[in-house]
């Protein structure tokens, strides 16, 4: 529906313009609505930028041998300033995959052995970097099962504050951080669980990864990035740190609110295998390229799944792997106070997807994912569709027939849709929690825990939408049976001591 609309307003444009075409302008641009391709892009932008707090869009496919890029919207808002082939975003977290194919070539070359004590790289005593004896691994960094903490000394601490000028100290800290404070925090480090059994997001551990791979090789961590990713993959335009040229095109980053964000701090004074890099949409279609080469070894070996999550969910060298019965596809995400971007591999479809915008923030974040959602949904070439998206329209219109379609298409064509992914549920009612439809998103969260009753996150989700609606008892009643199914769960710890706060005011 939305593609044939799409392509009847292209046509009451062109029949309304009074300056004609020229035959292969009209046969380029019949040519352009009738591409499948950039027809979803078109929509899924389209719907991206229907959110009020972000402005600019960039989607990059490589499927079939083919290259599909599109700039959507203005970098900077009222200035008419669209991102463009030239246009350099922070890429952040994404890094950390470029720093694992590093590790993964390391493994290749013999300088490295997922199974090396890290300690074997580390000058001085570290006796604190172990737990009743267990060593972190190389390959507990590569899967952020190490214990380490989450980053450099004091950035925690700035986290927990939730100050609106929180990116600016952030940038502060980052700005003046050195590599000797960052070896004196290393020695202060208390591990508080035995390295490989727990998953812990760490940018300090992937720096550490940085310094492992400047000492297997001797030499600097750009210097390996050149040799043995950009030259290969014909990378030209992604950098660690930037010129007075290249600055000039690093787009400008917002947070939800439209407030200008600081970039990560220049130059980079550790190693920024962590998420310091910046690159363009044409070099983000090259990497893609780069890891869909199913024949290069070092794409294979960090491809290689090293910790399982759950039955589905792997971690690689720092790649997330899902894997189900359509195959295994690699993914990151990465995250800046000015910045998103997703990136995916898909090898068994032979394509590759990613966007990116310059707004920071969850809200971005979670906006950006429906959008690499919908591309994905409309472009696979087979396998099952998502049932979040058959059944979203209907459920913004009227909830209760969204979820009476939701029943009747899981009767009718069971595996037509993907019903086992709790996350098809979950998006959808955040996506009308984010509208302010409450009510709704907490019926959607309802029928989430009816279908997923022994999983954790559902009730995580109904606790929120409890909250959201000042129901704090069945709001309080969902989070603890939610650390119940998952003692782990942080986010549960913390709104109930909240919502205990709140009950005794």
């Amino acid at each position: 529906m939305k593609s044939k609309l799409i392509y009847i307003l292209f046509i009451i444009c062109i029949s309304g313009c009074k300056k004609a075409t020229t035959k292969n302008d009209t046969e380029l641009a019949q040519e352009t609505q009738n591409n499948p391709v950039e027809v979803s892009m078109d929509t899924n932008a389209a719907n991206f930028l229907k959110d009020s707090s972000v402005t600019a869009l960039s989607i990059g496919i490589y499927k079939d041998d083919k290259t599909y890029i599109k700039h959507y919207g203005e970098i900077d808002r009222s200035k008419g300033n669209p991102p463009n082939d030239k246009t350099l975003f922070e890429i952040a977290s994404i890094t950390k995959t470029l720093t694992g194919t590093l590790a993964a070539q390391a493994v290749l070359d013999g300088k490295l052995n997922l199974d090396d004590d890290i300690r074997k790289y580390l000058d001085g005593d570290y006796k604190n970097l172990e737990y009743e004896g267990q060593p972190i691994l190389i390959k507990h960094i590569l899967t952020h099962t190490a214990s380490l903490p989450s980053n450099n000394k004091g950035i925690n601490e700035l986290s927990r504050k939730n100050e609106d000028s929180l990116s600016f100290k952030f940038a502060e800290v980052e700005g003046k951080y050195s590599k000797d404070l960052y070896f004196n925090y290393l020695k202060e480090i208390t591990l508080d669980t035995v390295p490989g059994t727990r998953y812990r997001y760490s940018n300090l551990g992937a720096n550490l990864m940085g310094h492992i791979l400047e000492t297997t090789y001797e030499k600097s961590f750009s210097t390996l990035l050149d040799e043995f990713v950009f030259k290969k993959a014909g990378m030209t335009n992604t950098k660690m740190n930037l010129n007075e040229e290249e600055h000039s095109r690093l787009a400008n980053g917002y947070d939800h609110k439209g407030n200008l964000m600081p970039h990560f701090p220049m130059p980079i004074k550790l190693w920024g295998a962590a998420g310091a890099l910046k690159s363009s949409m044409p070099d983000l279609i090259k990497y893609m390229q780069f890891q869909l080469d199913n024949s290069n070894a070092v794409v294979q070996e960090s491809h290689k799944k090293i910790y399982q999550e759950d039955d589905d969910e792997w971690v690689g060298y720092f790649w997330r792997v899902d894997e189900n019965k359509e195959g295994a596809f690699y993914h990151h995400h990465g995250g800046m106070f000015g910045a998103n971007t997703y990136f995916y591999v898909y090898p068994e479809y032979k394509m590759g997807i990613a966007v990116t915008t310059n707004v920071g923030g969850g809200r971005a974040a979670s906006v950006l994912g429906e959008v690499a959602d919908g591309l994905l949904d409309d472009l696979k070439p087979f396998g099952e569709k998502s049932i979040s998206r058959a059944i979203s329209n209907v459920c913004f219109e009227d909830v209760d027939k969204g979820i009476q379609y939701y029943h009747q298409l899981k009767k009718e064509n069971l595996n037509g849709y993907n019903f086992s992914n709790e996350n098809e549920l979950n998006v959808l009612g955040y996506r009308l929690l984010r509208k302010g439809k409450i009510k709704a998103a907490i019926k959607v969260f309802t029928l989430l825990v009816a279908e997923f009753p022994e999983a954790s996150n559902p009730y995580d989700s109904l606790g929120e939408g409890y909250f959201e609606d000042k129901n704090y008892e069945l709001s309080l009643l969902n989070y603890k049976k939610s650390l119940v199914l998952n003692p782990e769960n942080d986010n549960a710890k913390m709104m109930i001591e909240r919502i205990n706060n709140i009950s005794r005011k």
